[in-house]
């Protein structure tokens, strides 16, 4: 991955974790735990070419999705 790429990576990772938490007002800690439940910030590493182009609700309401079929598939 070249530098560029994992910064736009790191970038992506805070501002779908900052515009979580400002959307479910939620602290760091509880973003956190849903984290650690559910890899929220390993699934955007795996496809910031999607979150990329996503808008700010777009990007809170795929990872309500994502949490949701986590859930479903546990």
């Amino acid at each position: 991955m070249s530098e560029k790429r994992l910064n736009n990576t790191i970038f992506l990772m805070y501002w779908v974790a900052e515009k979580y938490k400002k959307a479910h007002n939620i602290s760091t800690r509880q973003f956190l735990e849903l984290n650690q439940k559910y890899a929220i910030l390993n699934y955007v590493a795996e496809c910031p070419d999607v979150f990329d182009c996503m808008t700010d609700e777009e990007m809170v309401e795929e990872i309500d999705q994502y949490a949701a079929g986590f859930q479903r598939n546990c």
